[in-house]
């Protein structure tokens, strides 16, 4: 029988929410609908634990990891009552200035390294799942950093370059650690939404002329997408990764527009994909997609998480491409969406 996989989970907000909604929820049965992957690597979620939560918001410090999830600013949708585990959440580390839209809506304390690095330790943390808002960069370079000292693995949902650095990922290699990044692809969110348009158009023969996709949400990981340096970052990364469908080049831009405060967690996507068919003729999409960014987020990183414990336990380590590819935006290479997908189902779904 497989061991538990412990988990750090470092910020609490409202991914970490429905991730641990979905733990207790599927964990009691994972027969339920909305499952994407029932084991991943012989791991179920029931071998999932959380074992050590990290914040940088003093309301949620000391807290018990269940009560925290639903304390604001948190707006994820509450499914379900969710039962203490006995986990308080300790003081994260803060190593960037935050921006004002984030300086606003949270009361920062920041602990020390030393006292991470401890955590991590003492509560033999397996993989560290880095869950912080975007464009915290060196904060999320140091959370990945403590992980290699303490000997764990490491998930980086955010799209700080982590898993991207060639010199990070040969220490984490070298170690006999695995890690993963950079910036979560959701289960079926806009970027995979759009990418999956796009492979189908191309192959029916249909030649893409331009296409974009537009986001307006809310939530606190939407407002803070507002600053104009994470704004430009995410951009590139949706660009990027949208752009790896086609075999040629295409005008294509992906990004978040606006923050609207009673969409609370959810997103609504607007794409607009143009194309020329037989004879050239027009072959357009115009759509908008709605989905909630916390429990997009849950499905893909319960595979992620049991993905790197498999690996680990057959000895491959540093940034696995079928992990990378699969799970993340910033991807190693230049696979598409079906094919990302094929490569971990035949890694690690069997």
């Amino acid at each position: 029988m497989p061991s538990k996989i412990r988990l750090a989970l470092i910020g609490i907000g409202n991914c970490a929410s429905s991730f641990l909604q979905g733990l207790q929820y599927y964990s009691e049965d994972d027969s339920k609908p909305g499952l994407w992957h029932v084991k991943v690597g012989g791991y179920a979620i029931a071998d999932l634990e959380v074992v050590t939560a990290l914040d940088i918001d003093s309301r949620k410090i000391g807290l018990d990891v269940a009560n925290a999830a639903f304390t604001r600013p948190n707006v994820a949708q509450k499914h379900m009552e969710l039962k203490p585990i006995g986990v308080s959440v300790k003081k994260g580390i803060l190593k960037d200035s935050l921006s004002s839209h984030l300086r606003n809506l949270i009361d920062p304390l920041s602990g020390s390294e030393e006292e991470l690095l401890s955590a991590l330790r003492e509560d033999s943390v397996d993989i560290v799942v880095n869950l912080i808002s975007s464009g915290l960069d060196d904060s999320s370079r140091a959370y990945a950093l403590a992980s290699l000292n303490a000997g764990c693995s490491f998930v980086n949902a955010t799209p700080s370059v982590v898993a991207s650095d060639p010199s990070l990922s040969t220490r984490f290699s070298n170690s006999k650690l695995v890690l993963a990044g950079d910036d979560l692809l959701s289960q079926f969110g806009g970027t995979a939404f759009h990418k999956g348009i796009l492979d189908l158009m191309h192959s029916r023969s249909i030649t893409i002329l331009r296409s974009y996709q537009l986001d307006v949400g809310g939530g606190a990981e939407t407002l803070n997408t507002l600053d104009e340096r994470i704004r430009g970052l995410k951009r590139e990364m949706k660009s990027s990764a949208i752009a790896v469908e086609l075999p040629y080049e295409v005008e294509t831009v992906a990004g978040t527009t606006d923050y609207v405060d009673y969409m609370q967690n959810n997103r609504t996507s607007y794409f607009l994909i143009e194309g020329r068919g037989f004879l050239g003729s027009e072959a357009r999409v115009d759509i908008y997609l709605r989905t909630s960014d916390g429990p997009n987020a849950g499905n893909v990183l319960f595979d992620l998480i049991r993905a790197v414990k498999a690996a680990k336990d057959r000895g491959e380590y540093g940034a696995v491409p079928q992990i990378c590819n699969y799970g993340f935006k910033k991807s190693l290479g230049t696979s598409k969406l079906g094919q990302s997908q094929a490569a971990f189902a035949v890694s690690f779904v069997g």
